[in-house]
């Protein structure tokens, strides 16, 4: 059973999906239930924010890469057709932020998160401008805010530039506090191969452990 946090972001997620009612939304709550927003050790001091759930990833997962249905440990394993979010956990187990295997439940020392909570087409999204995100990315800030305020980190990772992007936005616009230091790192979809990706994702977070 996952953390009573993780059990009270799911359902602030799934009170703010059907106030707001975007594309899919309907569909994120009924089919996804093990999509609980976040991922790790909300006791952690060390916190990577990325941009949002891929709805075309969701829609592909039948079953968990750790072995059976999916379940909460399925956040962050990705569409099973791509190593994208492999590299992602071999940085991390790399770096002691995950013991055991890359595949494997638990033993998460850090806490993985989005900024915004809906899930949406990555085509769509990246097709968005700037200016057409910035309303959706305000409308999850208070979300994210109450996740900052459990966590406490002393160190934030905004996984990839867009992410970096919407928190330095959230800081002067909306009001986000970060009690930590923010540092912006590759994001580990980046159009490189595997072995130069994975090295700049541990050289942007080594340094701040």
């Amino acid at each position: 059973m996952p953390h009573r946090h993780f059990l009270e972001l799911r359902t602030a997620i799934h009170k703010r999906l059907r106030v707001l009612r975007p594309p899919a939304w309907e569909e994120q709550i009924e089919k996804y239930p093990w999509l609980y927003g976040a991922l790790g050790d909300p006791g952690a001091k060390r916190m990577f924010i990325c941009e949002n759930p891929s709805l075309g990833a969701l829609q592909r997962i039948r079953e968990s890469r750790l072995g059976g249905p999916p379940d909460f440990d399925t956040q962050w394993t990705g569409d099973p057709a791509k190593s994208h979010d492999e590299r992602f956990r071999k940085v991390l187990c790399g770096l002691g932020l995950k013991d055991g295997e890359i595949w494997e439940r638990g033993g998460w020392s850090c806490y993985i998160t989005n900024v915004i909570k809906q899930a949406a087409f990555v085509r769509d999204w990246n097709e968005a401008t700037r200016r057409e995100k910035k309303p959706t990315v305000g409308e999850w800030s208070e979300i994210l805010q109450m996740e900052i305020d459990a966590v406490r980190p002393d160190v934030v990772f905004c996984v990839g530039g867009e992410a970096h992007w919407m928190v330095k936005w959230l800081r002067g616009n909306s009001g986000l506090r970060i009690p930590g230091r923010v540092h912006g790192i590759w994001h580990y979809s980046a159009r490189q191969s595997d072995e130069v990706v994975e090295r700049k994702m541990r050289d942007g977070i080594e340094p701040y452990l």
